[in-house]
């Protein structure tokens, strides 16, 4: 019973999310058809792509739910599948009519000048464009639906059917990227007019039936799509062997995917990119050239193409027999008392030799640093509210009134006051809660405070000039040295001097 309120619990925030999601999504549609410029145009529509990334995971959890047989009522789910679905359609009409233009006065001039066979090249490129996008977005999704689902079967072991969802999204993610990189490719060999309009469109169709139905339970997939197309010289990913590296580590590898001629899968360097760096026979030659070999072969993400064998190297021991290895292959060789001087700085990263002691400069900042905590400030060293003390005190006669007036602490009451006794109350009774009862009761006749001057000014009349930054006029000054109320005429009141804070 309690399992079924959780989940009932999380399906409620799931449909919340999706309602806040929708109006979210409406309110940036509006804004995009509303946009004055290009510029804004293109932010919004960068926006509606975040939102509809983010209902279209709400999306996969809901379908998620329909298929459970745990849930009688689906009803609901299957509502806010729609819901989402619907906007998801939208959303695909921006992509078109933003991309394509078609009833710019540019597009148009440009569509009766464009060559048709250039026209089809264009369409079908555009089409490849955006069937990879919608399949990194698919990607995106899964590898979302994987961490979510993993955190639950850490939490709850032995979920047999979070396990095997898991694998099905796996495999769906490794399907994708083996499309990606096939499109990509395609889309390079359209750019480089290496192959025809013709052979793209016999593809499209079983492209677009895998993109649409991949995720159907009875989709079967033509596993033959790319035969008739020449991609033989297609690079393939190499797998690390080495026991670092598990299988999860490969999945992790990021899927974001440019639309441009990138491939989403990372292409090693070739084997004789390690194998290019002379050594000298100079001993200082040799120490630069050797650190050198030791830093570029540190670089390659676990990938060590020391032969076109595509065997896999003996690990080697050390950095250092890395690079010895690298030079032998070359057929080159340097005496190892030369070897044994090689000094590699700390900031690379790595230290194969030994560490490195600190500099004088280091070791002085980090002396500083542990002094500085030392004396950090505590959060009670802040300034504290001053309690008010009797300056003189003294003892009060009998016969005068040994308590103060009832509600004297007041702003109501310190407005009954006259304006002297405020102005004696605020310059004399400094941090006091008089003085900002005075304060207050001031503002509210009108008295604004110059933080320049340290007195209260009043206006005397409408002011002349009025800027966003200052006004100009005559105005009422109470100056504190000489006791009394002043008037001066074509003062300027900088709005920057102007105590504004409001005064609870």
């Amino acid at each position: 019973m309690a399992d079924k309120r959780k989940l009932q619990g999380e399906i409620d925030r799931c449909l919340k999310k999706v309602a806040e999601g929708v109006e979210q999504f409406e309110d940036i549609w509006k804004k995009l058809y509303n946009a004055a410029n290009a510029n804004q145009k293109e932010k919004y529509e960068s926006d509606l792509k975040k939102e509809i990334k983010k209902l279209q995971r709400l999306r996969d959890q809901i379908k998620t739910w329909v298929a459970s047989s745990e849930i009688k009522d689906k009803r609901q789910l299957v509502e806010n599948r729609k819901l989402i679905e619907t906007q998801m359609e939208r959303f695909k009409i921006v992509e078109r009519e933003t991309k394509t233009k078609a009833y710019s006065k540019e597009g148009l001039g440009l569509a009766q000048k464009v060559d048709p066979a250039q026209k089809e090249k264009e369409e079908v490129g555009q089409w490849l464009a955006n069937t990879i996008d919608t399949l990194n977005m698919q990607v995106d999704q899964f590898e979302s639906e994987v961490e979510s689902l993993s955190v639950q079967t850490k939490k709850k072991k032995g979920d047999k059917e979070k396990q095997d969802r898991i694998e099905e999204l796996k495999r769906m993610i490794e399907r994708h990227r083996y499309h990606i990189l096939m499109l990509e490719s395609i889309l390079r060999m359209l750019d480089n007019d290496s192959i025809q309009v013709d052979a793209i469109r016999k593809i499209k169709d079983d492209v677009e039936y895998y993109l649409d139905s991949s995720q159907d339970p009875d989709f079967e997939e033509n596993e033959f799509i790319y035969d008739d197309i020449d991609l033989e010289d297609l690079p393939q990913p190499i797998v690390p062997t080495s026991p670092g590296h598990t299988e999860d580590d490969i999945f992790q590898h990021s899927s974001s995917t440019p639309t441009s001629t990138t491939s989403s899968s990372p292409i090693p360097p070739s084997p004789a990119t390690c194998t290019t760096v002379s050594i000298s026979s100079s001993a200082t030659e040799l120490k630069f050239n050797h650190q050198l070999l030791i830093d570029h072969c540190f670089k390659v993400c676990s990938f060590f193409f020391f032969s076109h064998s595509l065997q896999p190297p003996e690990p080697p021991s050390s950095l250092k027999s890395m690079a010895e290895r690298v030079a032998q292959g070359s057929g080159l060789s340097s005496p190892q008392s030369a070897l044994s001087e090689v000094s590699i700085p700390p900031s690379l990263g790595v230290c194969p030799l030994g560490p490195v002691p600190f500099s004088k400069e280091q070791l002085y900042q980090q002396a500083m640093q542990e002094s500085a905590w030392t004396h950090m400030p505590h959060p009670s060293d802040s300034e504290r509210i001053r309690q008010y003390l009797m300056r003189n005190p003294c003892p009060t006669l009998p016969f005068h009134q040994q308590m103060p007036p009832p509600h004297s602490d007041t702003v109501e009451f310190y407005q009954r006051l006259s304006t002297e006794t405020l102005f004696f109350i605020f310059y004399y009774l400094e941090g006091t809660k008089a003085q900002y009862l005075a304060a207050k009761a001031l503002k509210k006749q009108s008295w604004r405070f110059h933080t320049k001057y340290m007195m209260w000014f009043q206006r005397h009349e409408e002011p002349k000039t009025i800027t966003d930054e200052f006004e100009q006029g005559t105005y009422i000054y109470f100056d504190y040295e000489k006791w009394g109320q002043r008037k001066k005429e074509g003062f300027t009141f900088e709005y920057r001097y102007l105590e504004d804070r409001d005064l609870q």
